[in-house]
Protein backbone atom coordinates (compact mmCIF):
# COMPACT_ATOMS: atom_id res chain seq x y z
CA UNK A 1 0.00 0.00 0.00
CA UNK A 2 1.41 3.24 -1.61
CA UNK A 3 0.24 6.93 -0.09
CA UNK A 4 1.37 9.92 -1.03
CA UNK A 5 0.16 13.30 0.11
CA UNK A 6 1.12 17.45 1.45
CA UNK A 7 0.94 16.99 5.41
CA UNK A 8 1.71 20.34 7.47
CA UNK A 9 3.49 22.25 4.78
CA UNK A 10 5.52 19.19 3.80
CA UNK A 11 5.39 16.68 0.99
CA UNK A 12 5.32 13.02 2.26
CA UNK A 13 5.76 9.61 0.40
CA UNK A 14 4.39 6.28 2.39
CA UNK A 15 4.10 3.21 1.91
CA UNK A 16 3.52 -0.07 3.71
CA UNK A 17 4.20 -4.20 2.74
CA UNK A 18 2.65 -6.62 5.36
CA UNK A 19 2.99 -10.27 5.17
CA UNK A 20 2.62 -13.40 7.42
CA UNK A 21 6.44 -14.55 7.08
CA UNK A 22 7.19 -18.38 6.54
CA UNK A 23 6.49 -19.85 9.39
CA UNK A 24 2.42 -18.73 10.45
CA UNK A 25 -0.60 -18.62 8.87
CA UNK A 26 -2.24 -15.53 9.76
CA UNK A 27 -1.05 -12.54 9.73
CA UNK A 28 -1.45 -10.65 13.22
CA UNK A 29 0.39 -6.79 12.04
CA UNK A 30 -1.81 -4.13 11.73
CA UNK A 31 -0.73 -0.51 9.95
CA UNK A 32 -1.90 2.75 9.41
CA UNK A 33 -0.88 5.01 6.54
CA UNK A 34 -3.03 8.25 7.18
CA UNK A 35 -0.49 10.21 5.27
CA UNK A 36 -2.82 13.50 5.26
CA UNK A 37 -2.26 13.90 8.98
CA UNK A 38 1.05 13.15 8.87
CA UNK A 39 0.34 9.95 10.86
CA UNK A 40 2.10 6.34 10.47
CA UNK A 41 1.18 3.25 13.06
CA UNK A 42 2.60 -0.29 12.86
CA UNK A 43 0.98 -2.46 15.35
CA UNK A 44 1.91 -6.23 16.17
CA UNK A 45 -0.50 -8.54 17.72
CA UNK A 46 1.38 -10.74 20.36
CA UNK A 47 2.11 -14.09 19.67
CA UNK A 48 0.91 -16.70 21.79
CA UNK A 49 -2.03 -14.29 22.64
CA UNK A 50 -5.84 -14.42 21.62
CA UNK A 51 -7.00 -12.36 18.88
CA UNK A 52 -3.82 -10.74 18.54
CA UNK A 53 -4.81 -9.36 15.02
CA UNK A 54 -8.10 -7.98 17.14
CA UNK A 55 -5.87 -6.29 19.11
CA UNK A 56 -3.53 -4.97 16.87
CA UNK A 57 -6.71 -3.19 14.71
CA UNK A 58 -7.88 -1.54 17.55
CA UNK A 59 -4.26 -0.22 18.60
CA UNK A 60 -4.62 1.20 15.23
CA UNK A 61 -7.75 2.62 15.21
CA UNK A 62 -8.25 4.19 18.43
CA UNK A 63 -4.80 6.17 18.04
CA UNK A 64 -5.78 7.36 14.37
CA UNK A 65 -9.38 8.11 16.00
CA UNK A 66 -7.94 10.47 19.38
CA UNK A 67 -5.30 11.84 17.00
CA UNK A 68 -7.67 13.18 14.66
CA UNK A 69 -10.46 14.18 17.07
CA UNK A 70 -7.90 16.03 19.23
CA UNK A 71 -6.72 18.04 15.98
CA UNK A 72 -10.09 19.52 15.59
CA UNK A 73 -10.94 20.07 19.21
CA UNK A 74 -7.52 20.49 21.02
CA UNK A 75 -9.12 22.77 23.83
CA UNK A 76 -11.34 19.70 24.94
CA UNK A 77 -11.03 18.22 28.14
CA UNK A 78 -8.28 15.23 27.28
CA UNK A 79 -9.05 11.55 28.96
CA UNK A 80 -5.47 11.50 30.55
CA UNK A 81 -3.10 14.20 31.93
CA UNK A 82 -1.05 15.91 29.03
CA UNK A 83 3.26 16.36 29.42
CA UNK A 84 3.70 20.23 29.12
CA UNK A 85 7.33 19.53 28.86
CA UNK A 86 6.51 17.97 25.43
CA UNK A 87 4.77 18.77 21.96
CA UNK A 88 1.33 18.73 21.07
CA UNK A 89 2.37 15.84 18.42
CA UNK A 90 3.67 14.05 21.69
CA UNK A 91 0.92 14.07 23.87
CA UNK A 92 -1.28 13.08 20.92
CA UNK A 93 0.44 10.00 20.66
CA UNK A 94 0.98 9.25 24.15
CA UNK A 95 -2.42 9.62 25.23
CA UNK A 96 -3.62 8.08 22.08
CA UNK A 97 -1.63 4.75 23.17
CA UNK A 98 -3.58 5.37 26.78
CA UNK A 99 -7.13 5.24 25.15
CA UNK A 100 -5.65 2.30 22.64
CA UNK A 101 -4.83 0.47 26.04
CA UNK A 102 -8.22 1.51 27.68
CA UNK A 103 -9.97 0.35 25.10
CA UNK A 104 -8.44 -2.86 24.07
CA UNK A 105 -9.13 -3.70 28.32
CA UNK A 106 -12.74 -2.88 27.46
CA UNK A 107 -13.44 -5.27 24.77
CA UNK A 108 -11.49 -8.38 26.48
CA UNK A 109 -13.18 -8.03 29.27
CA UNK A 110 -16.60 -7.88 27.56
CA UNK A 111 -15.83 -10.77 25.10
CA UNK A 112 -13.97 -13.80 26.73
CA UNK A 113 -12.44 -15.01 23.19
CA UNK A 114 -10.41 -11.92 23.79
CA UNK A 115 -9.51 -12.49 27.07
CA UNK A 116 -5.48 -11.21 27.36
CA UNK A 117 -5.25 -10.32 23.65
CA UNK A 118 -2.76 -7.46 23.51
CA UNK A 119 -0.35 -5.72 21.23
CA UNK A 120 2.68 -3.94 20.57
CA UNK A 121 2.79 -0.30 18.26
CA UNK A 122 5.07 2.17 17.13
CA UNK A 123 3.50 5.45 15.99
CA UNK A 124 5.47 8.35 14.21
CA UNK A 125 3.52 12.46 13.48
CA UNK A 126 5.24 14.71 11.60
CA UNK A 127 4.84 18.50 11.88
CA UNK A 128 6.13 21.22 10.18
CA UNK A 129 9.68 21.13 11.70
CA UNK A 130 9.58 18.47 14.08
CA UNK A 131 9.02 14.73 14.22
CA UNK A 132 7.10 13.08 17.69
CA UNK A 133 7.30 9.47 18.06
CA UNK A 134 6.12 6.86 20.96
CA UNK A 135 6.18 3.09 21.05
CA UNK A 136 4.90 0.37 23.50
CA UNK A 137 6.46 -3.29 23.37
CA UNK A 138 9.59 -3.45 20.57
CA UNK A 139 7.52 -2.33 17.33
CA UNK A 140 10.85 0.15 16.10
CA UNK A 141 11.60 3.50 14.66
CA UNK A 142 14.33 3.80 12.46
CA UNK A 143 15.64 7.26 11.17
CA UNK A 144 17.92 7.12 7.86
CA UNK A 145 19.81 10.68 7.53
CA UNK A 146 23.39 11.60 6.00
CA UNK A 147 23.32 7.72 4.87
CA UNK A 148 23.19 6.51 8.43
CA UNK A 149 20.71 4.17 9.60
CA UNK A 150 19.64 5.53 13.51
CA UNK A 151 17.39 3.26 15.79
CA UNK A 152 15.11 5.84 17.31
CA UNK A 153 12.64 3.68 19.53
CA UNK A 154 14.13 1.95 22.28
CA UNK A 155 11.98 -1.72 23.00
CA UNK A 156 10.45 -2.58 25.67
CA UNK A 157 11.67 -5.81 26.24
CA UNK A 158 13.28 -8.13 28.50
CA UNK A 159 16.70 -8.34 25.55
CA UNK A 160 16.80 -4.50 25.95
CA UNK A 161 17.15 -4.42 30.09
CA UNK A 162 19.57 -7.20 29.55
CA UNK A 163 21.98 -5.06 27.52
CA UNK A 164 21.42 -2.05 29.65
CA UNK A 165 22.78 -3.48 32.36
CA UNK A 166 25.32 -5.50 30.11
CA UNK A 167 26.36 -3.63 27.79
CA UNK A 168 29.47 -5.90 27.44
CA UNK A 169 27.44 -8.79 26.10
CA UNK A 170 27.91 -9.59 22.61
CA UNK A 171 24.81 -9.92 20.32
CA UNK A 172 25.65 -13.65 20.13
CA UNK A 173 25.64 -14.44 23.68
CA UNK A 174 22.26 -12.13 23.89
CA UNK A 175 20.98 -14.21 21.54
CA UNK A 176 21.39 -17.44 23.38
CA UNK A 177 19.34 -15.92 26.40
CA UNK A 178 16.42 -17.66 27.37
CA UNK A 179 13.07 -15.44 26.89
CA UNK A 180 15.13 -12.84 25.30
CA UNK A 181 12.23 -11.09 23.08
CA UNK A 182 9.91 -11.08 26.05
CA UNK A 183 8.39 -7.73 25.98
CA UNK A 184 7.73 -5.67 29.31
CA UNK A 185 5.05 -3.28 28.03
CA UNK A 186 2.35 -4.26 25.89
CA UNK A 187 -1.16 -2.69 24.86
CA UNK A 188 -4.26 -4.34 26.75
CA UNK A 189 -1.91 -6.26 29.04
CA UNK A 190 -1.78 -4.28 32.12
CA UNK A 191 -4.26 -1.12 33.24
CA UNK A 192 -2.24 1.10 32.84
CA UNK A 193 0.50 1.83 30.06
CA UNK A 194 3.30 4.85 29.79
CA UNK A 195 4.55 4.99 25.98
CA UNK A 196 8.19 5.99 25.30
CA UNK A 197 8.17 9.39 23.66
CA UNK A 198 10.83 11.21 21.37
CA UNK A 199 10.71 14.50 19.75
CA UNK A 200 13.56 15.89 17.56
CA UNK A 201 13.87 18.29 14.53
CA UNK A 202 13.32 17.24 10.65
CA UNK A 203 15.59 17.50 8.04
CA UNK A 204 15.31 17.58 4.15
CA UNK A 205 15.32 13.93 2.75
CA UNK A 206 14.80 12.13 6.26
CA UNK A 207 13.43 8.42 5.88
CA UNK A 208 11.78 6.67 8.42
CA UNK A 209 11.27 2.87 8.75
CA UNK A 210 8.64 1.43 11.32
CA UNK A 211 8.63 -1.89 11.49
CA UNK A 212 7.70 -4.94 13.87
CA UNK A 213 10.14 -7.38 15.22
CA UNK A 214 9.31 -9.92 12.21
CA UNK A 215 11.85 -7.44 10.38
CA UNK A 216 14.38 -6.21 12.51
CA UNK A 217 14.60 -9.63 14.47
CA UNK A 218 15.77 -11.31 11.11
CA UNK A 219 17.03 -8.71 9.15
CA UNK A 220 20.92 -6.81 10.73
CA UNK A 221 20.29 -2.90 11.08
CA UNK A 222 23.38 -2.78 8.46
CA UNK A 223 21.96 -4.68 5.77
CA UNK A 224 18.56 -2.98 6.71
CA UNK A 225 20.01 1.07 6.26
CA UNK A 226 21.37 -0.35 2.85
CA UNK A 227 17.91 -1.29 1.77
CA UNK A 228 16.34 1.70 3.14
CA UNK A 229 18.77 3.88 1.89
CA UNK A 230 19.27 2.58 -1.90
CA UNK A 231 17.22 5.63 -3.63
CA UNK A 232 14.02 3.92 -4.32
CA UNK A 233 10.72 4.11 -4.09
CA UNK A 234 9.22 3.44 -0.33
CA UNK A 235 7.40 1.03 -1.59
CA UNK A 236 10.12 -1.23 -3.40
CA UNK A 237 12.41 -0.50 -0.29
CA UNK A 238 9.58 -1.71 1.80
CA UNK A 239 9.20 -4.92 -0.39
CA UNK A 240 13.02 -5.36 -0.07
CA UNK A 241 12.67 -5.69 3.26
CA UNK A 242 9.93 -8.17 3.80
CA UNK A 243 11.64 -10.04 0.95
CA UNK A 244 15.11 -10.18 2.91
CA UNK A 245 13.10 -11.26 6.50
CA UNK A 246 11.55 -14.02 4.51
CA UNK A 247 14.83 -15.13 3.03
CA UNK A 248 16.40 -15.13 6.42
CA UNK A 249 13.65 -17.54 7.76
CA UNK A 250 10.48 -15.48 8.18
CA UNK A 251 9.60 -16.97 11.66
CA UNK A 252 7.37 -14.11 12.14
CA UNK A 253 4.34 -11.81 10.73
CA UNK A 254 7.04 -8.82 9.06
CA UNK A 255 5.62 -5.39 8.47
CA UNK A 256 7.61 -2.38 7.03
CA UNK A 257 6.49 1.12 6.66
CA UNK A 258 8.65 3.65 4.61
CA UNK A 259 7.64 7.73 5.43
CA UNK A 260 10.07 9.79 2.98
CA UNK A 261 10.10 13.68 3.75
CA UNK A 262 10.72 15.30 0.67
Amino acid sequence: MTASASSTGRQLTAACVTHPGQVREDNEDAFGLFTEQGLFIVSDGMGGRASGDVAAGLSVDEVERFFRSKLLTPLEAWPFPIDKQTSMGSNLLRVGMKVANAHIRKVAQADASHHRMGATIVALAIGETHYSAANVGDARLYLYRNAELTRISRDHSLAEEIRAARPDLSPEELSRMANRNVVTRALGSKDEVEPTVYQAPLAPGDIFLLCCDGLWDEVDDQVIGTIVGAGVEPEEACQALVDAANASGGKDNITALIVQVD
